[in-house]
């Protein structure tokens, strides 16, 4: 009688880890399908269900992680992406795409230091990838919006010389000197990653022209 006891819960046991296998992949696969038809909402919500009953002597499929990743980045679950494309960056799989929606994510958030710093790592490990191009571009796109504030302070206080009193106007120069000096230190930052960029040349040049 023990021995038919003992065989009955071996035979459960088995039975019990064959439907949670089967129920892991079978989720995996209607995450799958859901990504296929652009419906993200539902390929995230199928993947990670297969993650929670992901058995634990079982390596996690990193492909999965990724499309987990991008299924909530495509839902601008931006939280979620960072966290699965950090994941799919430990598991080495795809890291230089994945570190570039690292970037991205941490961009939507306004995160704007920890992208910066992640994209510099980038750009200097991921040399030959293919996304390079596009982690500079976001880089010195945040450099040259970073510049464009003090520049443009700079412009208006400028501007407003033409209505106030002369005596008024080196106090107001100076003022404009001081909001150019703080854009310049963006705009070589952005020549740095792009030297060729016309943007920031021709921002310096009216810069320097301003401090010299």
């Amino acid at each position: 009688m023990r021995y038919l006891t003992i065989l009955g819960m071996m035979l459960f046991s088995l039975v019990s880890f064959a439907q949670t296998e089967r129920a892991y992949i079978e989720l995996k696969n209607e995450g799958n399908d859901a990504l296929r038809k652009n419906d993200f909402a539902t390929a995230v919500e199928k993947f990670e269900a297969a993650l929670a009953v992901w058995p634990e002597e079982e390596a996690q499929d990193a492909s999965m992680i990724f499309n987990l990743a991008t299924a909530a980045r495509r839902i601008k679950n931006h939280e979620k992406a960072l966290e699965y494309y950090k994941k799919s960056v430990d598991m080495g799989y795809r890291a230089d795409f994945s570190t570039y929606y690292i970037a991205s994510s941490l961009n939507n958030l306004d995160r704007d230091e920890e992208m910066e710093q992640t994209l510099l790592k980038a750009i200097e490990d991921y040399k030959s990838s293919s996304v390079l191009a596009q982690m500079k571009k976001m880089l010195t796109t945040y450099y040259l919006k970073k510049g464009a504030e003090p520049y443009n302070q700079a412009a208006q206080i400028l501007a407003s010389a033409a209505s106030a009193d002369p005596e008024q106007y080196d106090e107001i120069t100076a003022r404009a000197n001081n909001a150019f000096a703080d854009a310049k230190p963006w705009f070589e930052k952005v020549l740095e990653i792009d030297p060729d960029n016309e943007k920031a040349q021709a921002s310096l040049r009216e810069i320097n022209s301003r401090l010299k």
